[in-house]
């Protein structure tokens, strides 16, 4: 891990793009993706960003000639769930050169293989294709795969990116979704610090079959924003294997005296009135610190700062097994507005200064690091759902 975090974080993040996109070019490229089947996507469209993924964070994809740590290989994939089945044909990834003056070697490999389920992560190979690097962020590697493979709905793949023979210069940073931004305030006089967990942002498209439509039941909880996701390994929505970030009332067992609030944020799929959250929040040490209230909050967005006013809370219980939630009851919510950006936010009262509990992170924030065999981590963003 040392070395993931050295090769990390000598990653130039912030490059200002030397290709935007047009208007026209996005208009061809939404009419391309329309006749495609989306198996999976952790791009998402933020309305603070110019990117669909974060230009904040990410991981090193180098071969051993690399500019960044000579001598030195680190291959990156990220986990996705097929939600159709058919054909894939092609993988876009957020893989950027990283120097392309002094490093310009502009080839990756993008493949799709099986799960082995975790601490493993990838198994088999199933496909891969040859994806030219752009220089300008916002832009993506696309591979189109040779023998394109049959995928299976709510099957675990990965999709890695890799070096050949012929790719050992390669010098490059595979950016992290928006959808793995989180925030947390210390309650220290600093307030709401926002991160990004630098989930590789990727989408895998092709032929298949077409989505099914929602239920009725299903489509009136249809959620306004989440990343809960069953992973067929655990059977979890979130993921129990990651470690979780720390909901602290001042008299919590672990660290006495530390108050520590998280939020995520969330893009609202929809308009209309949310009336409850859910969030992986579980209690930490239920024997020694039993108390088992936490505030669950809707806030606005304070322009990529973090969490701005708060709009509707609730008190949920936390639970003590693993893959339950705990759920707050929404009264007298304001309505949300679809495309707008909204925080969910963990905090405790002066009554609920007792909790210690852990918020659990989405299965979406899965992926693996391959330095001679492959290891699977987590970036442990927040799992949540607002319906």
């Amino acid at each position: 891990m040392a070395l993931l975090g050295m090769l990390a974080c000598g990653v130039a993040w912030a490059q200002e793009p030397n290709v935007p996109f047009t208007e026209n070019d996005n208009a061809q490229q939404n009419s391309d993706e329309a006749a495609r089947t989306l198996f999976w996507s952790n791009l998402l469209s933020d309305p603070c960003s110019t990117c669909d993924y974060s230009e904040d964070g990410g991981y090193a994809v180098v071969g051993p000639d690399n500019c960044i740590a000579p001598g030195t290989t680190q291959w990156i994939a990220g986990m996705f769930i097929a939600s159709a089945s058919g054909v894939a044909e092609r993988i876009s990834a957020a893989v950027i050169l990283r120097d392309p003056e002094s490093c310009p070697q502009n080839k990756v490999t993008l493949s799709i293989y099986t799960d082995a389920c975790y601490p493993e992560g990838p198994k088999k190979p199933l496909a891969s294709g040859t994806a030219t690097l752009p220089e300008a962020p916002c832009n993506l590697a696309v591979a189109k795969l040779r023998n394109p493979p049959t995928l299976n709905k709510g099957q675990k793949y990965w999709v890695t990116a890799t070096t050949n023979g012929q790719q050992t210069a390669l010098d490059s940073n595979w950016y992290g979704s928006n959808n793995s931004q989180y925030a947390y305030d210390l309650h220290d006089g600093n307030g709401w610090q926002t991160l990004t967990g630098g989930t590789p942002a990727f989408t895998v498209q092709g032929s298949g079959t077409v989505f099914s439509e929602m239920t009725p039941d299903a489509a009136s909880h249809s959620a306004f924003g989440g990343n809960l996701l069953v992973d067929p390994c655990t059977d979890c929505d979130y993921d129990p294997n990651a470690a979780g970030f720390p909901v602290w009332g001042p008299e919590n067992c672990t660290t006495p005296e530390a108050t520590t609030s998280i939020a995520v944020p969330f893009v609202a799929a929809k308009s209309g009135v949310p009336r409850r959250i859910s969030a992986a929040i579980i209690l930490d040490h239920p024997t020694d610190c039993p108390a088992n209230k936490v505030t669950l909050s809707i806030y606005t967005d304070d322009w990529d700062l973090g969490p701005g006013t708060p709009l509707v809370s609730g008190v949920a219980t936390v639970p003590t097994a693993p893959c339950d939630f705990a759920v707050a009851k929404l009264r007298s919510a304001p309505a949300l507005e679809k495309s707008v950006k909204y925080w969910v936010v963990a905090s405790t009262s002066a009554e609920q200064s007792g909790l210690d509990a852990l918020w659990y992170g989405s299965n979406y924030a899965q992926f693996a690091l391959y330095l001679g065999d492959w290891s699977q981590f987590s970036a442990a963003t927040p799992a949540f759902s607002v319906q």
